[in-house]
C-alpha cells in the first residue's frame, strides 16, 4: 500500500501558514509609495482598508472551494473542476515553471539584501555563454543556501515545516505589534500627524497606484487551501483560518502604518524608500536600524517558508493526475510529505537564481497570480451554475456580490501591469504556449496515479 499525505495541520497551523505567506518585506517598504499616490494620512489608512478587504473577498470565495475540494492542490484542483484538466494543467504548469519558483527566487534574493554587505558582495566568477555575461556572487549561493535549507527542512516532514512556518509567524507577529504598540506609546510623535494632508494625488488614480502597493503586500492569503489534503477537518478549518487570518494581517497592517503616521507627516513619508526605518529611528533611536533589518530577515523567511510548503502540493496533485511526472506524485514513507516534489522545486529556484536569463520571468510572476486570482474566483460562479447539487460545506458570504468584486479587482490589477509592461503578455504567452506539447505528450503517456 503506497503511503499517503497525513491529515496534521490544525485551525492555529493554518493561521500561521497565511500569516507568514502575507507578511513578507513588502509592508516595510510600500508606505512610501503609497504616501506619495495619497498624500492624505486617512487615504493611507483607507488604502489599505480597501486592499485587505479584497484580500478577504478572496478568502471568503476560495473558502468555498477549499471546504468543496479539500484536497491537495489548491487552485489546480479548483480550476480543473470548472474548466476541465487542460485549463487546470495550465495553470499548474505557470505555477511551476514560474510563480512558486520564481517567487521563491525573489523571495530569497530579496532577503539576502538585507544581509551585512560583507558576505552578500563578493563575485564568485564571471565568464561569457554566448555573448552573455554570467556572473555568480556570494548573494546568489547564500540565496540558494537558504531555498534549499528550507526546503531540506520541509522535506522532513509536516510537523517539521509546519513547527518552523509556526515559529517564524509568530515572530512576525510580535515584530509588527511590538512596533505600533511602543511607537504609538513612545511618546514621540504626534498625533497631528493624521489630520494633516497636502491633498495631492489623493484622486482615483492615485488610489489606484497606491492599491498596487498594497496588493502586493497582501498576497498569501490563500496558502492553507493548497495544504487540504494535510488539514484536519478541512471543510470546517480552511474557511475559518482563511477569514481569520487575513483579518489578523489587516488589523497588524492598519497598527503599523498607524505607529509610521505617528511618526511622520505624510509629506515626509511620501517616496521614502524606507519609511519604517525612518519612522522608527525617530520613535526608537538611532539604534533601530538593526533590530528593523533582523524584524524584515525574520519576516521573509516566514514567507519564503510558506512558499517552499504549499507550491509543491501543486506539483503532486498534477503528478497524480498523470500531468505530471509520475515521482513527483510520490509521498515518502517515512516523512509523509512529497519529497520529490518539494526537492524539485527548490532546485528549479536555485537555477533561477543563478541564471540572469531565467530570472527574467519574476517579470510577470505578480501578472500571473492576478490573472489566476481572477479566473479560480470565477470557478465559483461556474460550479455554482455547473455543478448545483455539489456538496459544499462553506458558502461564499455575500455571493454573488464579495467573488465579483473580487474578480474585478484582480482583473483591474493585472489590467494595469499590462499597461505598464505590455512585454509581459508576451512572456505569459509564450510559457502557455510551451506547455501545450508538455500536456499532449503527459495526457498521451500518463495515466492517473492511484489515489
Amino acid at each position: 500500500m503506497k503511503p499517503e499525505l497525513r491529515r496534521g495541520l490544525r485551525c492555529c497551523d493554518c493561521i500561521m501558514l497565511v500569516v507568514g505567506s502575507m507578511i513578507g518585506s513588502g509592508i516595510f517598504l510600500t508606505t512610501g509609495q503609497i504616501a506619495e499616490a495619497l498624500r492624505a494620512p486617512w487615504l493611507i489608512l483607507a488604502a489599505w482598508l480597501v486592499g485587505g478587504a479584497m484580500a478577504l473577498a478572496g478568502a471568503l470565495s476560495y473558502a468555498e472551494l477549499g471546504a468543496s475540494f479539500p484536497q491537495a492542490g489548491g487552485h489546480y484542483v479548483y480550476l480543473r473542476e470548472a474548466y476541465g484538466g487542460f485549463a487546470g494543467f495550465l495553470d499548474g504548469w505557470l505555477s511551476f515553471v514560474a510563480s512558486f519558483p520564481g517567487s521563491l527566487a525573489f523571495i530569497g534574493l530579496g532577503l539576502v539584501a538585507y544581509l551585512p554587505a560583507a558576505w552578500s558582495g563578493h563575485t564568485i566568477f564571471s565568464v561569457e555563454v554566448l555573448g552573455l555575461d554570467w556572473t555568480v556572487e556570494s548573494r546568489h549561493l547564500i540565496a540558494v543556501g537558504i531555498i534549499l535549507g528550507l526546503s531540506t527542512i520541509n522535506a522532513l516532514g509536516l510537523r517539521m515545516g509546519s513547527g518552523t512556518q509556526n515559529l517564524l509567524a509568530a515572530l512576525t507577529i510580535a515584530a509588527l505589534l511590538g512596533f505600533a504598540a511602543l511607537g504609538l506609546g513612545s511618546g514621540r510623535g504626534q498625533w497631528g500627524h493624521f489630520t494633516l494632508a497636502e491633498g495631492e494625488g489623493a484622486g482615483l488614480a492615485g488610489m489606484g497606484l497606491a492599491l498596487i502597493g498594497v496588493s502586493f503586500a497582501c498576497l498569501g492569503w490563500d496558502a492553507a487551501t493548497y495544504m487540504a489534503a494535510e488539514v484536519r477537518e478541512p471543510q470546517r478549518v480552511l474557511p475559518r483560518s482563511l477569514g481569520l487570518a487575513t483579518l489578523l494581517v489587516l488589523a497588524l497592517y492598519l497598527l503599523f502604518n498607524a505607529a509610521l503616521l505617528y511618526a511622520l507627516p505624510a509629506s515626509e513619508l511620501a517616496g521614502s524608500e524606507n519609511a519604517a526605518a525612518a519612522a522608527g529611528g525617530l520613535l526608537f533611536g538611532p539604534g533601530f536600524g538593526g533590530v528593523l533589518a533582523l524584524a524584515i530577515i525574520i519576516c521573509i523567511l516566514g514567507s519564503l517558508n510558506a512558499t517552499t510548503m504549499v507550491g509543491p502540493r501543486i506539483y503532486y496533485a498534477m503528478a497524480r493526475d498523470g500531468l505530471f511526472p509520475r515521482l513527483l506524485g510520490s509521498v515518502n514513507r517515512v516523512t509523509r510529505v512529497p519529497v520529490a516534489a518539494i526537492l524539485a522545486q527548490g532546485l528549479w529556484a536555485s537555477v533561477i537564481v543563478l541564471s540572469a536569463t531565467l530570472g527574467r520571468i519574476l517579470a510577470f510572476t505578480v501578472l500571473v497570480i492576478w490573472l489566476l486570482s481572477a479566473v479560480t474566483a470565477g470557478a465559483v460562479f461556474v460550479l455554482r451554475w455547473r455543478r448545483p447539487g455539489l456538496e459544499r460545506p462553506y458558502r461564499t458570504w455575500g455571493y454573488p456580490w464579495v467573488p465579483a468584486l473580487f474578480c474585478l479587482f484582480s482583473l483591474a490589477l493585472a489590467a494595469n501591469r499590462l499597461w505598464h509592461a505590455p512585454a509581459d503578455l508576451l512572456w505569459l504567452a509564450g510559457f502557455l504556449a510551451a506547455g501545450v506539447p508538455v500536456y499532449l505528450a503527459l495526457r498521451r503517456r500518463g495515466r492517473p496515479a492511484a489515489a
